[in-house]
């Protein structure tokens, strides 16, 4: 009885982690399939959108460690990242390193799933900003795609970058 509930208990687990090893390795990012990421600040900016180190010629390598735990990001535009897979809301110093985050994270189906909320201050006040990744292979498997909602007080973005396996 025993043998059969651990069989069973890891042919559930066994999708999440064969999807979790999926995402791991040396990734470029193309900047001819991936959208302008928006400036954030876009209630300061007046809608100008610089896409800051992500516009449409940006080329640079990620590099994604992913296991059944755990997400790990190294990225040379942001601060490393570790995503605790466990889908359990975590507190973690923000990029700025002024504020702190709440970071969720977990594996759903064959995508892993941010979602952030954080404390920006200033004009025009303190507000949240809420985002949520999406990150999952493209259907080619040598692609990876980064679909990331940004909720701020004046809009909604949504934009998706694409990476290209090394």
């Amino acid at each position: 009885m025993l043998r059969h509930f651990l069989l069973a208990t890891g042919l559930v687990l066994l999708p999440a982690i064969a999807s979790a090893q999926e995402l791991s390795g040396t990734w470029v990012r193309d900047g001819a399939r991936s959208d302008v990421v928006p400036n954030s600040m876009y209630w300061t900016t007046q809608g100008v959108d610089s896409g800051g180190t992500r516009g449409p010629n940006t080329q640079f390598v990620i590099e994604v460690e992913q296991t059944a735990d755990s997400l790990r990001v190294t990225d040379p535009t942001r601060p490393l990242r570790v995503y605790p897979l466990d889908g359990q809301a975590h507190t973690v110093p923000a990029d700025t390193g002024i504020v702190d985050a709440t970071i969720t994270a977990s594996v759903q189906g064959d995508a892993v799933v941010v979602e952030r909320a954080q404390t920006y201050s200033g004009l025009p006040g303190g507000v949240i900003l809420n985002t949520e990744e999406n990150w999952q292979l493209g259907a080619d498997g040598n692609s990876l795609v980064i679909t990331t909602s940004r909720e701020t007080p004046a809009k909604t973005f949504t934009y998706t970058e694409v990476y290209t396996r090394q």
